[in-house]
């Protein structure tokens, strides 16, 4: 399947901010603050384009999102 590998960054239970990526079981890092997590994201979703970094506050909510490369799906 042809698209955008995404990573997500939602709180935990313990005030940590999970960075994970779809398709991928194990998380790829917890970080104290949001920022921390974003940063990790970014520059994992950079080296993995294309690819997106989203934002879950943890309300079922989207409270950011940034894109990566050009999509590589065949346009006609």
């Amino acid at each position: 399947m042809l698209g955008r590998h995404v990573y997500r960054i939602t709180p935990d239970e313990e005030g940590l901010w999970v960075v994970s990526k779809d398709g991928v079981t194990a998380p790829l890092g917890r970080k104290d603050t949001r920022d921390e997590a974003l940063r990790l994201a970014c520059d994992l979703a950079e080296r993995d384009q294309p690819s997106r970094v989203v934002v879950e506050p943890g309300d079922g909510t989207i409270s950011e999102e940034r894109t990566y490369g050009a999509d590589t799906a065949d346009v006609r």
